[in-house]
């Protein structure tokens, strides 16, 4: 299903997310222990944060990756190493594309969080929330914008039958 459109309101991309509100790229490196990573998390207050292997994404440790961990009993947290138990990125998005689009492909891959790369380098981490909030406050933007025509259409003396 595509977003309604209206010729005054622009397109729903991730660079018009972007512009709205460049959330900060918070991540760890392979190296980083699960405590660690849950100490950005916490300080940060975010459910995920990218793990990078120098300027590369390497994967996204969440909140659903720790409670697996805990749940297996697998490790420690202050030994276990992040990169074991982060989830491996192949899905990014790009600054271009649709938010419906991103929305769709997180759906298919049961995603919850999306990194977003420009040049192979991390410009934010979206979640499905971040998402589906920008696409709410869309609709609203664009209901406004009809509500506004059809005022100035009936309005009296610049409508006639």
């Amino acid at each position: 299903m595509e977003l309604p459109q209206h010729p005054r309101i622009a397109p729903l991309t991730i660079s018009s997310v972007l512009a709205l509100n460049l959330p900060a790229v918070h991540g760890v490196t392979v190296a980083a222990t699960v405590l660690e990573a849950l100490a950005v998390m916490a300080k940060h207050d975010v459910g995920a944060v990218l793990v990078l292997d120098g300027e590369r994404v390497a994967g996204i440790f969440c909140e659903r990756d720790y409670a697996r961990l805990a749940l297996v009993g697998a490790g420690i947290a202050d030994v276990t190493s992040v990169s074991q138990v982060m989830t491996t990125c192949a899905v990014f998005a790009t600054p271009p594309q649709t938010v419906q689009s991103c929305l769709d492909l997180m759906n298919k891959k049961r995603l919850q969080h999306l990194p977003v790369l420009e040049d192979g380098k991390p410009l934010a981490l979206l979640s499905m929330v971040d998402l589906l909030n920008e696409t709410i406050a869309h609709y609203e933007r664009i209901s406004q914008a009809h509500a506004l025509d059809q005022r100035i259409m009936f309005l009296q003396g610049t409508y006639s039958c």
